[in-house]
């Protein structure tokens, strides 16, 4: 029986318990290994995607102050005309060509004057300028596919099956504006659309702003909106807005009038 153990004979048919020990270490380390290898695999193919409406709101929010900008007016300069300065002129079957500025008369110099320098106050005054809101982000009423491809060319408009829900609330107070709008919920205007508008509010008011939800290709690199500005009850216009990612940031590609009155 020594002589079977004996490696001079040749011979070594019983085995070594430290071989044993040596091999189970070698298979613990590749198995840890190869585990390892597999969880980092694993999670990282569970990365957690960002749903639908998370990553439009957070477009929404990052050019939200651009929207304001492209849609939202100043109702003082939109009412405060320009005068009539000189004399009209019309061709021999009396349609309107222009303006002759050389005819205009010593009061139309001075209305002029004083229309300039009231636009001019209007500009610098500093006050802010309310603009209500509803924060419940709908979808479009219209088909934006067709005007989406067409100005984003060889690009498909992408409307995920999965997204069930059609509407949103944003979060517009978090919201840094760039320019001395200020936004306030429309719930805290009168809800009867005459006295909305008729009332007599402490702060400057200039109307009303709406936008619809964001159309994206399946890349998620152009996008499209519907918007519209009201400043009162006959008055307002229509927006289709077309967005893109540039330099890694959203920016405001085109803004279209769809409708005006």
């Amino acid at each position: 029986m020594d002589d079977l153990a004996n490696p001079k004979n040749g011979l070594n048919l019983i085995p070594n318990p430290l071989q044993y020990q040596n091999v189970g270490r070698y298979i613990m380390k590749k198995l840890n290994k190869t585990i390892l290898i597999l969880l980092i695999i694993f999670f990282a193919s569970c990365e957690k995607k960002i749903p639908e409406i998370e990553f439009e709101k957070n477009v929404m929010t990052e050019i939200f102050p651009s929207l304001i900008d492209s849609t939202c007016i100043d109702i003082r300069l939109m009412t405060n005309f320009p005068p009539k300065y000189g004399e009209s002129i019309y061709d021999k079957t009396g349609h309107y060509i222009g303006v002759d500025s050389t005819k205009a008369t010593k009061e139309e110099k001075l209305k002029l004057l004083e229309w300039k320098k009231r636009t001019l106050e209007i500009k610098n005054d500093t006050s802010k300028i309310i603009i209500a809101f509803d924060p419940i982000i709908k979808n479009s009423r219209e088909d934006l596919k067709n005007d989406f491809e067409k100005h984003f060319p060889n690009t498909k408009l992408f409307i995920p099956k999965t997204e069930n829900k059609t509407e949103y609330v944003l979060d517009f107070k978090s919201i840094k504006l760039n320019n001395k709008f200020e936004i306030k919920n429309v719930s805290e205007f009168p809800k009867e659309r005459k006295v909305f508008w008729e009332t007599k509010y402490n702060f400057l008011f200039s109307g009303v702003v709406y936008f619809s939800r964001i159309q994206f290709d399946k890349q998620k690199t152009f996008g499209i909106l519907d918007a519209g500005f009201y400043c009162g009850r006959l008055c307002g216009q229509g927006f289709r807005i077309f967005i893109k990612k540039k330099n890694n940031k959203w920016v405001i590609d085109k803004t279209e009038g769809t409708w005006i009155s």
